[in-house]
């Protein structure tokens, strides 16, 4: 009976402990891309765009972009914490819906906002 109750507690614990990441929303309007040929980034331009993170019990990432489709970016388990010039940001590693593997780089500021990283290809969002 004790072995049970034990067995009964560690698994209440897990799913606790486990599932410690809320949902959370963050709407961008802004977005800019990066030219690795000339290592250069565009204007700033003016496009809505959610992303949802967290939607799942495996932590992706929903987008839905300013044309209304929703991609999605599952996330495989390494999650980096960092600072850019004093500004906090966590870099997730996700795979999107053709199998490519990209980083989504969430800074805690939504006017810095956050980038999609995949090669030398970056595109950064913000809200303004």
């Amino acid at each position: 009976m004790k072995k049970l109750l034990f067995t009964l507690a560690l698994t209440f614990l897990s799913i606790g402990f486990g599932n410690t990441q809320v949902k959370f929303r963050r709407d961008y309007n802004q977005i800019c891309f990066y030219d690795s040929k000339t290592k250069t980034w565009s204007d700033w331009e003016h496009v809505e765009h959610t992303l949802v993170f967290n939607y799942n019990s495996n932590k992706d990432i929903a987008h839905i972009t300013a044309k209304g489709i929703t991609l999605t970016y599952r996330n495989v388990g390494n999650k980096e914490d960092g600072y850019a010039n004093g500004n906090h940001y966590q870099i997730i590693d996700t795979i999107d819906d053709d199998g490519n593997f990209l980083q989504i780089q969430l800074f805690d500021d939504q006017t810095i906002g956050m980038k999609i990283i995949f090669g030398e290809t970056m595109i950064q969002f913000s809200k303004k």
